[in-house]
């Protein structure tokens, strides 16, 4: 029979048992669980921004650049101070005299001073520019009264001329 120490009573428990006991294996296992916790809140947080001297050259991280001989392309880089930009481009043919013209996608990113991202993708082609991000600003709505004015003038091209 064991004595345990704290009371000076019979236990029915060994010593040895107080070393790999359920509640300290519990408390190591909630310490490994803590730490994997924050080692994968810490890798996955955001690099931090770099701080660089407004009169010093921002270091370009990464960069390609790929010309094909059918006038497709691809290029793209990434500098220290979190811009990234990409693109890549096409030959498509209008059927205008002046030959194929390009068709371009890409994306640039930027991170403001107060640490907001700021993403914009476009679309360059035979319809003009055509950009696409959230902080772009929007048109208001054309007021009725005008687009019944432009709906009139398309329907009745022979009063434009009068006027001349």
């Amino acid at each position: 029979m064991h004595v345990d120490k704290n009371l000076g009573a019979p236990s029915s428990i060994p010593s040895w048992y107080h070393e790999y006991s359920p509640l300290k294996r519990n408390c190591t296992y909630g310490r490994q669980v803590i730490i994997s916790c924050l080692l994968a809140a810490a890798l996955a947080a955001p690099p931090p921004l770099l701080k660089l001297d407004p009169k010093e050259p921002i270091p370009i991280l990464a960069q390609s650049n790929i010309l094909n001989e059918d006038g497709t392309f691809q290029n793209s880089y990434e500098s220290a101070d979190g811009t990234k930009a990409e693109s890549s481009g096409t030959l498509k043919d209008l059927g205008d005299k002046e030959g194929p013209s390009s068709i371009i996608q890409g994306s640039y990113s930027f991170i403001t001073p107060d640490g907001q991202l700021f993403e914009l993708r476009y679309i360059a082609d035979e319809n003009g520019f055509q950009p696409q991000a959230s902080f772009l600003p929007v048109a208001p709505p054309i007021p009725e009264e005008i687009l019944k004015s432009l709906a009139y003038n398309a329907a009745h091209p022979e009063e434009d001329n009068l006027r001349k």
